[in-house]
Order: structure tokens, then sequence, then C-alpha cells
């Protein structure tokens, strides 16, 4: 218990950090202005309008497609109807983990954040009782652990295929179980359509801001998007995905807990895993433009000797293979294979110090976030 509370402790704490102002000199020659105003740097422009916003659209489509199949399979479930719904459910949680690097601007503005998207493991107990009639508001503070993707996990996936069917259908709180089920796949089709169009160039235009807040200081694009992705690297894949489960929290020693995995139900852990770091490796990349790669590269920085940029694409490449030796579930290797979930992890800590500390220094933005995992 004291675990779940210093994790749910840490989730609040983490994405509700405020950026400390930092002061320094220009790293990168696509930096068109310190200040932001009508100049636009070129890495933002692609970031923006091709790797971020297409993400959004993408995780918009993909919850839509969850609600749709939650609704038919609300109105006459089957079989079918539940397979249906299995699979969009993992093709949006998917869609979620491309997006999790960008937890500023309107992610925050709606509430699509970690916090209340992807709190895991979930709390069983508060779904159980929401289902039964409790008052419950869907993005309140008491209610972040029985919502968005893990809860849809715990219903969609705990129990086997003919359970699940009889919660939606013959139980006692079954018309209470597909209320929750519509209300939990509405919200999430809600916040990424509203986000989704809150960066496109034809609604709200997030995507020409973005580009235009040039600089490196606390309030700068490139601040912002480093200090999200980082502290989505760092503390959530880290810590939360592998560090915890495998009793390691930074200098604290835990007991090793598999049901604590990401979408520990499903068995779809890695799967995301994967999703997540190659969705950063498309933002560090710039996809088939700029990225932080060419403002990295721009720099003197080296790492033993070898350029910061190709130490950290090399990173990148080594956590990747790592992740692709592991076998969903993931609870399972952290039960039976503890060594190779172990020799990830490792891999995963080099990735995270290349970026919080060198990378950062590089180019000049204060990593702001705060976490207590002794890093």
């Amino acid at each position: 218990m004291k675990h779940k509370k210093l994790a749910a402790a840490v989730v609040t704490g983490t994405f509700c950090a405020t950026l400390v102002l930092f002061s320094c000199s220009k790293s990168d020659k696509n930096d068109d202005s310190q200040g932001g105003g009508n100049q636009s740097d070129t890495v933002l422009v692609n970031l923006g309008a091709n790797v971020i916003s297409p993400a959004f659209n993408q995780l918009a489509t993909a919850t839509a497609g969850l609600e749709t199949v939650v609704t038919a399979f609300t109105n006459f479930p089957t079989s079918g109807s539940l397979l249906a719904m299995k699979n969009a459910f993992k093709d949006a949680y998917k869609a979620w983990e491309g997006v999790s690097a960008y937890q500023f601007g309107p992610m925050l503005d709606q509430s699509l954040t970690t916090h209340f998207t992807n709190s895991f493991p979930a709390d069983t107990a508060i779904i159980k009782s929401n289902i039964a009639g409790a008052s419950y508001t869907m993005d309140g503070l008491g209610n972040f652990a029985a919502q968005g993707f893990p809860a849809l996990d715990y219903l969609l996936f705990a129990y086997n295929d003919n359970y699940v069917m009889a919660r939606f259908t013959t139980d006692a709180n079954a018309t209470g179980a597909k209320n929750y089920l519509k209300a939990l796949a509405g919200a999430l089709k809600t916040k990424a359509a509203a986000v989704a169009n809150a960066w496109s160039a034809t609604g709200g235009n997030y995507v020409d801001k973005f580009s235009k807040a040039t600089g490196v200081d606390a309030g700068s694009s490139l601040s912002q998007l480093l200090n999200a992705f980082v502290q989505d690297f760092d503390v959530t894949l880290q810590n939360y995905k592998i560090g915890i489960p495998i009793g390691k929290y930074g200098p604290n020693t835990l007991p090793i807990s598999p049901e604590k995995v990401e979408a520990y139900y499903s068995g779809y852990s890695v799967a995301l895993l994967i999703a997540q770091l190659q969705a950063i490796q498309t933002m560090y990349l710039g996809g088939n433009g700029g990225g932080i790669d060419d403002k990295v590269a721009a720099t003197t920085a080296k790492n033993n000797g070898l350029p910061l940029n190709d130490a950290i694409k090399n990173q990148i490449n080594t956590l990747l293979a790592k992740l692709q030796t592991l076998q969903d579930p993931l609870s399972a290797a952290v039960q039976n294979n503890i060594t190779t979930v172990n020799d990830t992890y490792t891999e995963v800590r080099k990735l995270t110090v290349l970026l919080k500390a060198d990378m950062s220094s590089a180019l000049g933005v204060k990593i702001s976030f705060q976490d207590d995992d002794g890093d």
C-alpha cells in the first residue's frame, strides 16, 4: 500500500511540475529567435506539422473507432463484437503511446495526460463500485486510477470471455457495466478529438504557435517538448513500466510486482513499450524532416569521444533491440526471466542519462520536472 501511494503521488507531482527559467546561448543554427514571435524554427515546423499533429490524428481516429465498437457491443453483445472491441482497444492503446511524449499545451488543457489516461495498475475496487452505482466524476482525482486504458484493460481482459460477456449481459450490474464502458470510451474519444483539433492547422492551429515559440527558455516549445518527452521516458517508461515491476525505483528496493506492468490483463505490455520508444525515436529523428537530432548534431557535444547525437541514436537502437527480445506478457517475463528484463532496464537507464543530462545540457534546455527516483 505504501508503494501504491508513492506511485500515485509521483504521477500527480510529475505532471504538475513547474518549468523553471533557464538562460544560455543559442546552440542550434535552426533556432531563429530566442524570444519567439513571428519567426519559425524549421525543426519545430516539421515536428509540429508532420510528426506530432499526425500522431494526435491517429489517436483521435483510433479512439473514435473504439467508441464505435463499444457502442455496438453494448447494444448487441456477441462474441464477435467482444473480439472487435478488444482489437480496437489494442489499436487505441498503441496510438496513445504515439502521443504520450507530448504532454504540454493542448494535452494539458484537455486532461489527456498519463495521470487521467494511463494510471496503472487500475483500481479495480473503484471500478466495481462505479459499476454498482456509486457516484463518480470521470476526471475526478479520486477516479484517476479507475479510468482510461487501464480500466478498459481490466474490464475486457481480466477474465475469460464467458465471464466478460456475463458482466455486461446477465450480471446484476450489467447496465452499470455497459454505461461505465461507454463512459470510458467516450471520454477518451472526446479528449483525443479535442487535442487533435487544437493542433490542426484548420482547427486551433497550435501547430503554428508551437513552431514560433523558439529559443530555449522555459516557455519555448523546445523546452516544453524536451521536458515532456524526457519525463515520459524517465518516469513512465523507465520507472513505472519496467522499474517498479522488477522491484527498482531509484534508491528504493521494492518487491517484484509483475501485476504492476502496463496492460497487465491484456498482456500487451511489451508491444506498448516498443510503440512508445518508436514514437520517441521518430520524434528525435524528425521522420522525413528535421528532428531533435539535427539540433544535437549542430552542437559539439560528445559522449565518451563519440558525437552525442550518434550516441543517442545508437542507444535508442540498442534499447529497441532489447525490447524486441522480450515476449508478452511482460508480467511473465518479470516473474520467470527477470535477468533479461533487468538487462533491458540497464539499457533504459543509459538512454535516460543521455537524454536527461547530456542532450538537455548540449541544447541549453533546463529539465525542470521533479521526480524522486534518484536520477
